[in-house]
């Protein structure tokens, strides 16, 4: 059993939790998580907690909403850590793809971004049709997808992840 997890390399897609619209004059980048989105970031990370995931590595953006999403997860889970990358704000998907190829020899990345950057690869990288009815509204705040890939990992069009998991915050 311990070769087959070796085999397989788990991506998790965060999209970062609600956020409140900028102030008059604020920037996007500055945008921090609202009540909404302090509960979703909350319930999904128990979700995920309860549920046994543990991503070895966690990369997130710098914008102050996914900063927060990734900070309750780290609470919540206690013994992660997180790094962080401007490009995963910055720029498009290719950011995310880079970030995958550098880790791919962890055994577990999360990746803690945004639309349409997320939204983008939850299309492109699962089996064909396998996640598509979930996500045909689009991909929710606090999203969190998980896909397995076998290795060798090679990060193109052939090669496409077997979803895993779709969670989605369970809100009261």
């Amino acid at each position: 059993m311990l070769s087959e997890q070796r085999d397989v390399f788990r991506l998790y897609l965060l999209r970062h939790a609600h956020a409140a619209w900028p102030s008059p004059g604020g920037r996007d980048f500055d945008r921090a998580l609202d009540a909404r989105g302090l509960s979703e970031a909350r319930s999904i990370a128990l979700q995920a907690y309860t549920a046994g995931l543990s991503p070895e590595k966690i990369i997130s953006s710098t914008a102050r909403r996914c900063v927060e999403t990734t900070g309750i997860f780290l609470d919540i889970f206690g013994d992660l850590a997180a790094s962080y990358d401007d490009r995963l704000y910055s720029e498009g998907p290719d950011a995310y793809l880079d970030q995958i190829q550098t880790h791919q020899s962890a055994a577990s990345l999360m990746l803690v971004g945004h639309n349409p950057m997320i939204e983008a690869l939850a299309a492109l990288l699962p089996r064909q049709g396998k996640v598509g009815a979930s996500l045909a509204h689009g991909y929710p705040t606090a999203g969190l997808l998980a896909l397995d890939f076998q290795r060798p990992l090679t990060v193109n069009p052939l090669h496409r992840g077997e979803p895993a998991l779709l969670m989605t915050p369970a809100l009261t």
